[in-house]
């Protein structure tokens, strides 16, 4: 600020004297803005944590206070004041917190992304597989990141900083928006997919993982993993058949999750061709995450019989413009006698399979979006 003032009264005087002190002035605002620039480009500058748990919470915030007491009091207290603050931002930062899930169970929970899919499972050993992240088409022109705004915090609410896998089902907008920050917030320790589309979206997601130091894991029809205490089936796609599939939701990553006696079909956006097959290999279960939002090219007949549900749930945004989901599948599920849940409808829903039994409970939190 000296600098900048004497360069601005010598300016009146002789601009060639005035150099002097404004080319000092220009090299230290340089310096403090290229360090500001320095220091947000380090990771480190951007530390993204779950929510405390609220002993931590009203503990820092003590320490916050502690800290602005004893600010202006002798060094030695101010010191301890700022030491307790610096404790417990390293506590925040370092230290998770227990995540919010129950041991023993498969929970299996419909996160509401609106028009889209994202499904949160936690294994009965506390293992986190999130299927899609929502997401937003292009044309609606909107500055909201769902994988930002609405998955993150969910799972940081959750307690959850770290997800053992991200599985993509096919490269729609819709399920593939938020991918991109479930990868950089979350690093999870595999990336699934199961065709390898030429979408540039996508070539983009696989990029960025590879970057970040994360596996990237295709999988296909015959597959069977064991995640955590649950067994994982894929049932679509075929291996080999990139680029010879005509629609692109049947591309779809269509997976079986076995606890027990219990289990779930998530379908992704699979249609008529892809849920024929599908009919084909053994895909009874309890819970049924409906293919295609509830679309009239899901949900055929053949699938249900053969599924046989006693639980679907739709992933639907309220209001939207395509109709979903469409009466003649809500008939079809009345019909099978399978108790139908909507996120349009019930917000967030999580089911929790034991083993023996599935037990629907809808999300506590009050939903923002209506």
């Amino acid at each position: 600020m000296p600098t900048a003032i004497l360069a601005v009264l010598l300016g009146y005087v002789s601009p060639i004297v005035a150099r002097i002190p404004a080319l000092i002035a220009g090299a230290a605002l340089e310096g403090i803005a290229g360090s500001v620039r320095w220091l947000g480009s380090l990771r480190i500058a951007d530390v993204r944590v779950p929510t405390p748990a609220t002993e931590i919470i009203v503990a820092t915030a003590i320490a916050l206070a502690l800290a602005m007491l004893l600010a202006r009091r002798r060094s030695l207290l101010a010191g301890a004041g700022l030491a307790a603050l610096a404790v417990s931002a390293f506590w925040i930062c370092v230290i998770p917190p227990h995540p919010r899930t129950r041991a023993g169970v498969l929970e299996f929970t419909a996160i509401d992304v609106g028009q889209g899919d994202s499904i949160l499972l936690v294994s009965p050993q506390g293992h986190t597989l999130l299927v899609d992240a929502g997401g937003l088409p292009h044309w609606a022109h909107s500055e909201l990141d769902i994988g930002e705004d609405v998955v993150s915090s969910y799972l940081w609410w959750r307690g959850i900083s770290r997800l053992d896998v991200v599985a993509l089902t096919h490269a729609h907008a819709d399920h593939m928006g938020g991918i991109g920050a479930m990868l950089a917030n979350f690093r999870p320790r595999e990336f699934w997919l199961g065709v390898d589309s030429p979408s540039p979206e996508l070539q983009e997601l696989v990029r960025e993982a590879k970057a970040l130091g994360i596996p990237v894991v295709r999988h296909h029809e015959g597959d069977h993993l064991d995640v955590g205490g649950a067994d994982v089936r894929i049932l679509a796609p075929v291996a080999g058949f990139e680029g010879r599939i005509s629609r692109p939701n049947d591309e779809s990553l269509v997976m079986k999750i076995t606890y027990g006696r219990t289990s779930a079909l998530l379908e992704g956006d699979a249609e008529r061709s892809t849920e024929r097959r599908i009919a084909l290999e053994d895909p009874q279960a309890d819970l049924l995450k409906v293919g295609h939002h509830g679309s009239a090219t899901s949900t055929i007949p053949e699938l249900l019989a053969k599924v046989h549900p006693k639980f679907a749930v739709i992933s639907v945004g309220m209001r939207n413009t395509y109709g979903h989901p469409r009466p003649e599948v809500l008939t079809r599920l009345q019909n099978s006698h399978v108790a139908t849940y909507r996120t349009d409808l019930n917000g967030a829903i999580t089911f929790y399979l034991d083993g023996q039994n599935v037990t629907p409970q809808l999300d506590p939190r009050p939903d923002p979006h209506r």
